[in-house]
């Protein structure tokens, strides 16, 4: 069956010998490694690298509000007053976010994990801050009726940057860094975290709001993403283009499993 699956990932006429046997090796050192201390695996310094990368990527994906913000997107729509019906601007919000994540998987190796990360952390942030103005000049009794449309149009643009980037490309950032040795151990650990941010963001947004108010919150969420973009810049390695025992070498020296599709993973908003 791997075999098969291989010769038709290939494609017919390639050679998958020398890459079979690869897998088939490491796929026995992966076996034989669970027998081993999980936890003192996980601690070492090669590994610890791409499993708090993977959690600072986990972490700045749910703090960036996406969950909050289509939870409540109704309610968001009728605290900024829109021109445009809340329930229409929700159904448009659904759309674009089903559209934007089939557009993802058609450019990510095009641009490459950093480059759409780079895109959709600065059209988030952007239009985090821009809601948070409009919101604020709302809050200061300033007549915004002129600028109606603003809140549909930075959720829009903020959906699709977070369909683009800091969606799906940590979930795949994960299949391709973690070490195969610690990768089911480490992914639960990720995956745990993950659940738990979207958890905190989604219990506590209301009582945010209700501390620092709508305009507050928004700004708050454009801060963290901006944070986000400094930690993706400074700590995520651009995958593209790369073998995963390429990409493992450069945090272990060790070489690992050929493919990482299956641990490609959906949006837990969706995502």
């Amino acid at each position: 069956m791997a075999r098969k699956a291989l010769q038709w990932l290939r494609g017919k006429d390639g050679d998958i010998t020398e890459e079979l046997a690869m897998i088939e090796k490491i796929h026995q050192k992966s076996i034989e490694s669970e027998k081993n201390n999980t936890f003192s695996e996980l601690i070492k310094r090669n590994n610890l690298k791409p499993l708090l990368i993977s959690l600072g990527l986990m972490f700045f994906q749910q703090m960036s509000g996406i969950n909050a913000v289509i939870f409540y997107t109704v309610q968001i729509f009728k605290d900024a007053g829109s021109t445009i019906d809340e329930n229409l601007s929700t159904i448009i919000i659904g759309i674009v976010n089903f559209i934007s994540t089939f557009a993802a998987a058609t450019v990510i190796d095009r641009l490459g994990r950093k480059m759409l990360m780079y895109i959709s952390a600065v059209s988030m942030a952007v239009t985090l801050f821009a809601l948070g103005g409009f919101f604020y000049a709302k809050s200061l009794d300033v007549n915004v009726e002129a600028v109606g449309w603003l809140p549909l149009v930075s959720l829009i643009i903020y959906v699709v940057g977070f369909s683009l980037g800091l969606g799906p490309i940590p979930w795949l950032m994960m299949g391709e860094i973690l070490p195969a040795k610690i990768r089911g151990s480490a992914a639960s650990i990720a995956t745990g975290f993950n659940w738990t941010c979207t958890f905190i963001v989604t219990k506590t947004f209301e009582d945010v709001i209700g501390v620092i108010g709508a305009h507050g919150t928004f700004w708050l969420f454009g801060v963290i993403v901006s944070v986000g973009l400094v930690f993706i810049i400074i700590s995520v390695p651009e995958t593209r283009g790369r073998s995963l025992e390429e990409i493992e070498k450069r945090f272990t020296g060790r070489t690992r499993r050929m493919s990482s599709v299956a641990n490609l993973k959906p949006m837990p908003m969706s995502c």
